[in-house]
């Protein structure tokens, strides 16, 4: 009879809002330390190798998200969502904290070892109890809040980090401490998922259960990469362009960068907007967006021009990912979405190690950071007939036929 009960339980904003917070948390994991960067090379310059190792603490959780959520969403499948995310989400807080005890390099390195391991699974587990929960109407909406607080969320955790940081090396690891209060409210709120809506079992029908669909996965890993290589060129290397075009001061740069940042919660809206075109729609707009922004920064000739191009860049940026995921949770059904949003997970944020790679032999084989823009901007224009093409033969016979007597 308890079962029954949980079973018909229906999720509400108590649900939503902890699954936007808790989906913040592998991007603060990396973005809480970016200002800290200088203090952490001067705290921790005897190390060998500074001018590598030190960064490598910034990025170590993106290499475990790759590595281990694919394992965290075939755990979910079989053990459950609501255990593993309360595991994770303390495994978060414990790594975070690591370096407020102990003063040693290592040690540190071990810390974010853990944190990448449990926003693995948290990650995975997050965007999966999404749509354990809600229909794709409501997922929408929650993804669209998701891409809005996350940027505002972003933009407050840098700067509390700088801040932090300059009272000492230590302290920008205590905004790691806000995974704790998500897990009370987890540990009260969340709930393990038994049965599915009547709107669930339909989207089930178009994503069967039986043996997990290795085709489907395989597609969307290919697209994600692809997406996040392109996404990545300009978060990442923007910085270094703005100082090629003249912008030499580090604070005028963060202004600079933060200007077209505004297009990402934008982006979020218009991921709502267009919801209803469905994925392929999406993401041939965003390829599109990335083909007129990336260009567009490349060819500009100074940095006035390549802010306003980059303002079109963040638009995508605020679209894809919610997209991406929403994409992901639609094609699996209730036994494999665990292990489809594992694999999503595992390729983005794969995309984001290679990115630089791709980004740096385009840059010595066309001479230069500003004609490697144009470069990925013509891949993405490519990209964007491609994925057009690949919608208009999508289209049902039927529905030709409707709009076209």
């Amino acid at each position: 009879m308890t079962t029954h009960i949980q079973a018909r339980r229906q999720a509400d904003w108590r649900q939503g809002w902890i699954l936007v917070f808790a989906g913040f948390l592998p991007v603060m994991a990396i973005i809480a330390l970016t200002p800290t960067l200088p203090t952490l090379m001067a705290h921790f310059k005897d190390v060998p190798n500074p001018q590598l190792m030190i960064p490598l603490l910034i990025t170590a959780p993106s290499a475990c998200i790759a590595l281990f959520a694919p394992g965290a969403g075939l755990i979910t499948d079989r053990v459950g969502r609501r255990n593993l995310m309360l595991w994770a989400m303390a495994l978060y807080g414990v790594g975070g904290f690591i370096p407020m005890f102990i003063d040693n390099f290592w040690a540190v390195v071990a810390g974010r070892v853990v944190i990448g391991i449990g926003e693995a699974a948290v990650l995975t587990v997050a965007n999966t109890l999404m749509a354990d929960y809600f229909d794709e109407k409501e997922r929408h909406k929650w993804l669209m809040l998701q891409g809005m607080v996350g940027s505002i969320l972003g933009s407050v955790t840098i700067a509390c980090s700088g801040y932090l940081a300059s009272l000492g090396w230590q302290w920008p690891f205590v905004v790691y401490g806000i995974a704790f209060p998500i897990l009370v409210a987890s540990w009260f709120y969340l709930y393990e998922p038994q049965a599915r809506s009547a709107a669930q079992l339909e989207q089930a029908a178009r994503a069967p259960a039986g043996r997990f669909p290795y085709w489907v996965a395989i597609c969307i890993c290919a697209v994600t990469i692809v997406l996040g290589i392109i996404y990545y060129v300009q978060v990442i290397h923007f910085s270094v362009l703005l100082k090629e075009l003249g912008v030499s001061d580090p604070k005028s740069i963060g202004l600079a960068m933060a200007i077209p940042s505004i297009g990402v919660p934008i982006g979020s809206v218009l991921f709502k907007l267009t919801a209803r075109y469905g994925a392929g729609t999406q993401i041939a707009l965003v390829f599109l967006g990335y083909c007129v922004g990336l260009t567009g920064i490349g060819l500009a000739p100074d940095y006035k021009i390549a802010l306003g191009f980059a303002f079109i860049q963040q638009l995508a940026n605020g679209i894809i990912i919610p997209a991406l995921i929403a994409w992901t949770q639609s094609k699996f059904a209730f036994e494999h979405r665990g292990r489809g949003m594992g694999w999503w997970a595992s390729s983005f944020f794969a995309a984001q190690f290679v990115s630089p790679a791709f980004v740096n032999m385009a840059r010595g084989q066309f001479g230069g950071l500003q004609p490697a823009f144009v470069v990925f901007g013509v891949i993405a224009g490519v990209c964007a007939l491609f994925a057009v093409l690949a919608r208009i033969r999508a289209v049902p016979p039927a529905v030709a036929a409707t709009s076209n007597p």
